[in-house]
C-alpha cells in the first residue's frame, strides 16, 4: 500500500512543471489535498461470510491470529496460527510469501495493521478479516466465546 503511495506522489510531483528561470513560481510539494490518495478498505479486506465459504470449499490459505497469546487461548477460530502483532515483526518468517493469508484480531483494527505490515515485507495475498472474531462468533459461529 505504502509503495503504491510513494508512486503517486512521485506521478504528482512530476506533473508539477518548474521553469528554473522563473523566480515567482515557488519551489513546494503538492498541496495535501493533491497528495491525499482515497483508500478503499474493501481491497484490504475479507468478510465473514467470505471467509465462512472458503473455509467449506476447502480452499488453501493461512489463518493467522494476531491478538495476544492469552486472546488465541481465550477463543479462536480452529486452524488458526497465533503470531501476535507485537511479535509479527520479527516473526514473520514463518509465514509464506505467496501464501494466500487471512490476517484476524478481535475487532478488526490490529489485522488490518497486520496485513499492511505484511504487505509491506512482500506478501501479496493478505486480506483483514472486517469486524475480527467477535464479528465471525456474532454471525457465523454462534458456539464461540465472546469478550
Amino acid at each position: 500500500m505504502f509503495k503504491r503511495i510513494k508512486e503517486l506522489l512521485h506521478r504528482i510531483w512530476e506533473s508539477v512543471s518548474i521553469n528554473s528561470r522563473d523566480k515567482t513560481i515557488p519551489l513546494a510539494a503538492p498541496s495535501v489535498e493533491e497528495a491525499i490518495l482515497p483508500f478503499d478498505p474493501e481491497d484490504y479486506t475479507i468478510h465473514p461470510h467470505e471467509l465462512k465459504y472458503m473455509i467449506e470449499t476447502g480452499r488453501g490459505f493461512v489463518l493467522l491470529d494476531v491478538r495476544e497469546k492469552w486472546e488465541y487461548e481465550l477463543v479462536h477460530i480452529e486452524g488458526a496460527v497465533s503470531i501476535p502483532l507485537g511479535e509479527l515483526p520479527r516473526r514473520f518468517r514463518e509465514l509464506t510469501p505467496v501464501d494466500e493469508i487471512i490476517v484476524y484480531c478481535h475487532h478488526g483494527m490490529r489485522s488490518l495493521d497486520a496485513a499492511c505490515l505484511l504487505q509491506q515485507l512482500g506478501f501479496k495475498f493478505v486480506l483483514s478479516l472486517v469486524g475480527g472474531i467477535d464479528k465471525w462468533a456474532s454471525e457465523i459461529d454462534h458456539d464461540l466465546h465472546r469478550y
